[in-house]
């Protein structure tokens, strides 16, 4: 009861804070150190002053303060967390929405009901809606403002949870442990489903809140600034899918396979065609022109040197795809596979 008296306290001074205190990081960042911390080793480790309770949040208070900085000013009214666990985190972000939205809803979702002390910030965040036992499939193509994704941190879980209800959101849909790489042998984890989010999303910005790069946690965030109604469309992730499952059968048992350029799209096709086994694989250039960075850990051919008979793959931007295809017309009966260039990315 210690814990939660200190933690309503701490919401009741966001919820009431001054707008100098509230869009001051360092006002935020000291509130998340009082609020408390769970005492996982790594993070005590970092010498911060700060509450460690088994009842405190799962988050690097930097990036969690500086995460909760950018949400300030945003104006929502309808918010959905998925994978709440005690709720420590969900409050907190709940208080700094609700000081500047006072028509917010905020659903909390989880398989299982661990939140504790529920009543108690309920009633000082009266826009707490607790939707437990529940998954996304229960929202399957709602949509919401605001959506922060911290469930199951699987590939297939994370992806499911992005297409069940993330890429409907709005204006704004969250990742939590984007660099959590302990999580890499569930099928690429929560790791590979970020990275995968941003190829789809590519036209839109994206932040990153992170103390730690490519070592722990860390949040990333899309922000709808397009044209479009909601991050994502329904379907698009499926229209790639199919695309990739269409492209390794034409080139499944072809034998030699080119890739046409050395810039990065071609490099991202090349591993990407290495993790489906098809080894007998290269580069391929018409000049050192097509090569600016000076690749060197690749193998690289020279057009000229190629078999009439070989499969190319070109997967290069649309600006480059002409150039490239001016260049291979020169080689008779070259077996050449246009792809789009988002594909590698899903193989």
């Amino acid at each position: 009861m210690v814990d939660i008296d200190r933690q309503l306290n701490v919401l009741n001074r966001i919820l009431n804070a001054t707008d100098d205190e509230i869009h001051n990081v360092d006002f935020i960042l000291s509130q998340v150190r009082e609020y408390g911390i769970t005492p996982l080793p790594w993070l005590q480790e970092l010498g911060e002053e700060a509450v460690f309770t088994e009842n405190g949040m799962i988050q690097v208070p930097g990036e969690f303060a500086n995460f909760c900085h950018y949400l300030v000013d945003m104006k929502i009214q309808s918010a959905i967390e998925i994978g709440v666990y005690r709720g420590r985190s969900s409050y907190f972000i709940c208080a700094i929405l609700y000081r500047n939205n006072p028509n917010l809803v905020y659903e909390m979702v989880d398989i299982e009901d661990y939140l504790d002390g529920y009543e108690e910030f309920s009633k000082i965040l009266p826009c707490l809606k607790k939707s437990i036992p529940s998954t996304t499939d229960d929202y399957k193509g709602k949509e919401y403002d605001f959506v922060f994704i911290d469930a199951d941190h699987s590939y297939d879980a994370a992806m499911k949870d992005y297409l069940n209800v993330g890429r409907f959101a709005k204006k704004i849909v969250c990742f939590h442990d984007i660099f959590a790489h302990e999580y890499d042998s569930c099928n690429g984890g929560i790791v590979r489903c970020w990275n995968e989010v941003g190829v789809l999303t590519e036209s839109l910005p994206k932040m990153i809140f992170a103390q730690f790069p490519n070592r722990w946690m860390g949040i990333g965030v899309i922000v709808n600034k397009g044209k479009s109604a909601s991050i994502g469309v329904k379907g698009d992730f499926e229209d790639i899918q199919e695309k990739a499952k269409s492209f390794i059968s034409r080139i499944k048992g072809v034998g030699k396979v080119y890739v046409y350029g050395a810039r990065n799209d071609s490099r991202r096709m090349y591993d990407a065609l290495a993790r489906i086994d098809i080894c007998d694989c290269s580069l391929v250039i018409k000049e050192d022109s097509e090569n600016p960075e000076n690749v060197i850990n690749y193998p690289i051919a020279k057009l000229d040197e190629i078999r009439k008979d070989s499969t190319v793959v070109v997967c290069y931007r649309d600006s480059l795809v002409e150039s490239a295809l001016v260049n291979l017309r020169e080689i008779e009966e070259l077996n050449v596979v246009i792809v789009d260039e988002k594909v590698a990315s899903f193989i």
